[in-house]
């Protein structure tokens, strides 16, 4: 991955969808209660259990298996390495420009990458 951050905004995310322009997957990678509570429309939940997030570290698991909705991992695997892929949760208003923290997201927003997925993640908390 280059050294440029994997990044879009939230503004460039509220054209898309208001337009269509680009086909998006977006996957919310924050708790299931905040997914439930509020969540962008066609947003797949990608909330990961501790013993999950050790076994997705270590390489034990595929993305899709912490998808929890059997239709949603059928979208993700048809639409993964097409779309344009974007990662959201509550934290990355946060973050620093000095690099990447070590969270559920960026660990996914790499393994795709890695996949050969055009992944990014939302800047910002206004969703």
């Amino acid at each position: 991955m280059s050294n440029a951050r994997p990044s879009k905004s939230v503004e460039w995310l509220q054209l898309e969808l208001e337009t269509g322009g680009t086909s998006l997957l977006l996957l919310d990678c924050r708790s299931h209660e905040l997914y439930e509570s509020s969540h962008i429309e066609t947003a797949i939940n990608l909330a990961m259990t501790g013993l999950m997030l050790r076994r997705f570290k270590k390489g034990n698991i595929p993305i899709q298996t912490v998808i929890p909705k059997h239709e949603d991992k059928e979208k993700f695997l048809r639409r993964c390495k097409t779309d344009t892929v974007v990662l959201y949760d509550e934290s990355s208003a946060d973050w620093q420009d000095s690099g990447f923290p070590a969270t559920v997201l960026f660990l996914l927003l790499n393994k795709l990458r890695e996949d050969g997925c055009k992944a990014y993640f939302l800047e910002g908390d206004d969703f």
